[in-house]
Parts: C-alpha cells; sequence; structure tokens
C-alpha cells in the first residue's frame, strides 16, 4: 500500500519535524509513501536529507519513498548541493 502526503505550505524546521513523525508513521505500518510536490518552490538542504533519509530507509525495508510532480525548481534545489538522484533511494515520479 501507497501513502500519499503533501508538503506543507512551509518547509520549516518545525513542519520538517512534523513532517519526519508521518513518514515514521508510515514505515511503521509497512507503507510506502508518495509524497506530492506539486506547487513547491525550491527545497531547503534539511528536507532534502529528510527525504533521503526516509528514502534509505524505507528501502531498507522493502518500501519506497516517491516524490511526484516535482518543478524544475525543486528540482533545482536538490542539484544545487550536488544531490545525486542515481545514488539515492528516492524515487521520482
Amino acid at each position: 500500500m501507497v501513502i500519499t502526503v503533501s508538503l506543507p505550505p512551509l518547509l520549516g524546521r518545525s513542519e520538517a519535524a512534523a513532517f519526519r513523525n508521518q513518514l515514521l508513521v508510515a514505515l511503521e505500518q509497512r507503507e510506502s509513501v508518495c509524497v506530492e510536490c506539486a506547487g513547491a518552490g525550491a527545497f531547503p538542504s534539511l528536507w532534502i536529507q529528510l527525504l533521503h533519509a526516509a528514502a534509505a530507509s524505507a528501502k531498507a525495508h522493502d518500501l519506497s519513498v516517491t516524490l511526484k510532480a516535482m518543478s524544475e525548481e525543486c528540482r533545482q534545489s536538490f542539484q544545487a548541493i550536488g544531490f545525486d538522484f542515481a545514488q539515492s533511494a528516492l524515487v521520482l515520479e
């Protein structure tokens, strides 16, 4: 089963903590996660690290974290910090 979650309008630290808890609950329930990125602008590096760590944890349990409908601005924020999707467990849709 896959749970779809939307990003909060503000991508700050407190929102990251709440979002992390959502991801942990989904993974504890043995469910993959699809993150709806439509409308999201640039990602802060904290969020990129959070998503990457969640994807690595999910992969270890034969689950996945998928990023859906990423904008070009969103992709550029990953590239700006040297993030390589080919070396990550994150799935792009």
